[in-house]
């Protein structure tokens, strides 16, 4: 009988010792949570910057173009669609409602009064960036921009103008639609070529310049022709900051310069063989101010001696 007694007071114990250990662990567990909680809400890391591109190679760019819309889109500006130039005409969602496009189109110059020049500049294009309905073609916004429009035989080219994948969101209430074009010359000897980089945006139901032919790349340099060169690069990144100014998000261009000369060899003047390459690293905070994104022209090489 005393053995069963001191085996009961034994389970009883034990039973005891389980129920308070198990009550502990659940507490830890309660209480793990609540700490995990607590640092979850005080070290939540900070919106991490917008990444609009890192370098000029890889800009993800749009390739929607929708040419029934399109076609409704010309009827509604009293072009010909025949008239477009569809390889040099883009598009990107804007919303739900709204695309927007940046068509090229011929434009008859007699209509336009221009007069012949002394030579043959060839037709004449011009470029129109558009916001339209969706559903009709409606126009909503439109405005031609003439510092991208150009006739056929001019010594600098324009590529066509590419919209960026992705919208951008500088503010609360203001969405832009980014978009690039490349003009160049077509020389083998002269060497040069300029991407221009603007942010448009549709405010109020009339289009905003929010930022305007900002150069995201440059090349200048000379060529013989072959093998030898002295060329400098001007290669960018984009992200959009946390900080803001006058109601819109600041953004930070990262700039990389490079030099690079290549001499080939000569046996008849004795030249050797060269190749040297030089990098310098700057960055510039573009700011908004009340306007548009605000920015010096810097024409200045900083390695060529062109100055």
């Amino acid at each position: 009988m005393m053995k069963l007694k001191t085996y009961l007071i034994v389970i009883g114990v034990f039973l005891f010792l389980s129920s308070c250990e198990e009550h502990k662990k659940q507490t830890i567990g309660e209480n793990s949570t609540l700490v995990e909680d607590v640092q979850t809400e005080n070290e939540k890391p900070k919106p991490v910057e917008k990444l609009v591109f890192k370098d000029n190679e890889n800009i993800l760019l749009s390739d929607e173009l929708d040419l029934d819309l399109l076609k409704k889109t010309a009827t509604s500006l009293n072009i010909s669609y025949s008239d477009l130039r569809i390889n040099e005409t883009t598009s990107v969602t804007y919303n739900d409602k709204i695309t927007f496009f940046v068509i090229t189109y011929l434009v008859d110059t007699e209509e336009h009064g221009q007069e012949a020049e002394e030579y043959d500049l060839g037709d004449y294009f011009e470029r129109k960036y558009i916001f339209v309905n969706k559903e009709d073609g409606r126009i909503i916004a439109q405005e031609a921009d003439f510092n991208l429009s150009y006739n056929e035989n001019e010594g600098m080219k324009f590529s066509k103008t590419y919209i960026l994948k992705d919208l951008i969101q500088l503010n609360e209430n203001t969405t832009g639609v980014a978009i690039y074009t490349e003009e160049a010359s077509g020389s083998r000897v002269s060497l040069y070529s300029q991407q221009k980089f603007t942010i448009l945006a549709l405010v109020n139901n009339k289009i905003k310049k929010v930022l305007y032919e900002y150069p995201i790349r440059k090349t200048q340099g000379d060529s013989n022709g072959r093998s030898s060169f002295e060329l400098e690069t001007l290669e960018t990144g984009l992200i959009v900051c946390n900080e803001e100014t006058n109601g819109f998000l600041d953004l930070i261009v990262s700039k990389n310069f490079l030099y690079e000369v290549a001499v080939e060899a000569d046996e008849e003047t004795g030249t050797e063989e060269k190749s040297t390459i030089k990098v310098k690293k700057e960055s510039e905070r573009l700011k908004y101010d009340g306007h548009a994104y605000v920015f010096k022209k810097d024409d200045r090489y900083r390695f060529l001696d062109y100055n």
